[in-house]
């Protein structure tokens, strides 16, 4: 059986051992891409000077404006927890693009859109779902399949491995837990990838497991029933909710929620812990035009609403935006973000578990008066699931001590195919050094 499988692991992890070496790399940069980020571009994130009080609102938001184009407006605002951070705001007709302001100043530090080709996060993460191949709405992403079908055959490779390594004795149990620094170049590399292969096997494969729910949908529907979900796919991801849930889900998600860079950087498609579908480079900007049209709408917003001061239209009052916020931030003292924009508001305060959980608030729009509430807790559970895939598969759910872990099983995880491929090289160099001398021996005989 273990030759079958010996067999099995090698011929699968020689065509797909690169692309299995590009997927942990990218995936453990992307874990931590917020903190690299932080130190590499600081004022994404803070503030130049902390003042006594940022300005209100109501005089921010048009400072704001009047350094856009005027089709565009601001649609929302996401407040941070501490006083040194950023403000991000969303905007209308600019798909997911949104704005990084200075709330002392007003001046726009930076517009930041997922996926924007010159950045080096969003090729990293373009080279990680979809190997850099262009996404195009209603036509099929060989990246894509290309990521879903290593992705797959990175399954098969962990199991044959770990039945491989299975030892026959307690003696090479021993021998195949360690990793042996002296005893040269080819013992090092080979108790590397016995020892740091079990090891991170199973970070791996969870990572992999979950990572499979982006790529297949056939996948999906059975990974959502084996946790007892009841699922009617659309043509995305999301599994769908009943109406009135998914109408007040959408009545009460921002345009940016949740932990900023968590969200947009890293693109997973999840806006406030509300399953979304997986966004296309070109047709998620327009899907999410549509929807904001369609949430202007329902909120009784003209078409150039929010472009308070210009041209005598009225506007938001971005006041009760401020008094609505103030409100929720007493409420949960404990909040990472919250944002806020016309009748609806979102908290994520999630810290472990699902770190995309977040809870809704609806509110009237000319006296900040919370009108309505829709709890993580009391969600369904297919608008819990795609949140907890998401944590379980980059290892937030368990805070910074499993990123760390997860961070760990990518590098082994990077090094792995390269150390199989070492191996297999050398054996080869070996073997025909061993028959070449044979012939030799027999030639001279």
């Amino acid at each position: 059986m273990k030759k079958i499988f010996s067999k099995l692991h090698l011929w699968l992890s020689i065509p797909f051992g690169i692309f299995i070496s590009v997927l942990c790399l990218t995936g453990g940069l992307l874990i931590f891409e917020t903190e690299i980020q932080q130190v590499t571009n600081p004022s994404r994130f803070y503030v130049k000077e902390v003042k006594e009080a940022p300005i209100p609102l109501q005089e921010l938001i048009p400072m704001v404006q009047k350094q856009l184009p005027d089709t565009v407006s601001v649609s929302s605002v996401t407040f941070p927890a501490t006083p040194d951070r950023t403000y991000r705001m969303g905007m209308t007709n600019m798909g997911r693009t949104s704005l990084i302001v200075d709330p002392y100043t007003g001046e726009i530090v930076e517009t930041v859109t997922p996926y924007a080709k010159g950045n080096f996060f969003s090729g990293v993460r373009r080279l990680h779902r979809w190997f850099m191949y262009p996404m195009q709405r209603d036509k099929t992403n060989w990246g894509k399949m290309l990521t879903g079908t290593s992705t797959l055959i990175f399954v098969f490779i962990l199991i044959t491995g770990i039945v491989i390594w299975v030892p026959k004795s307690v003696k090479m149990l021993k021998r195949r837990l360690k990793i042996k620094v002296g005893g040269g170049n080819f013992r090092f590399w080979y108790d590397l990838h016995l020892a740091g292969g079990i090891y991170t096997a199973l970070l791996l494969l969870v990572m992999a497991l979950t990572g499979l729910t982006w790529s297949f949908q056939w996948y999906r529907n059975g990974f959502y029933k084996v946790f007892g979900v009841e699922v009617t796919q659309s043509a995305g991801h999301t599994p769908a909710a009943p109406a009135q849930q998914n109408k007040d889900a959408q009545a009460s998600s921002g345009r940016v929620s949740g932990e900023g860079e968590e969200r947009a950087g890293r693109g997973e498609g999840e806006r406030g812990g509300r399953p979304e579908r997986t966004p296309s480079e070109e047709g998620s900007e327009k899907r999410e035009e549509g929807q904001e049209a369609r949430r202007g709408a329902g909120q009784e917003r003209s078409g150039s609403e929010g472009r308070s001061g210009r041209g005598g239209e009225r506007g938001p009052n971005y006041a009760v935006w401020t008094e609505v916020y103030n409100q929720l931030a007493e409420q949960y003292p404990n909040y990472k973000t919250i944002s806020v924009q016309s009748g609806s508001a979102t908290v994520s305060a999630a810290t472990m578990g699902n770190t995309r959980a977040s809870d809704r608030y609806t509110f009237d729009n000319r006296t900040g008066e919370i009108t309505g509430a829709q709890l993580y807790k009391d969600n369904p559970k297919p608008n819990k699931m795609r949140g907890w895939i998401y944590a379980v598969h980059v290892g937030s759910w368990g805070g910074l001590f499993t990123r760390i872990l997860y961070l760990i099983a990518c590098l082994v995880g990077t090094c792995l195919p390269f150390t199989g491929y070492y191996f297999y090289l050398k054996k080869r160099h070996l073997k025909k050094k061993k028959t070449a001398k044979a012939d030799y021996n027999r030639f001279v005989e």
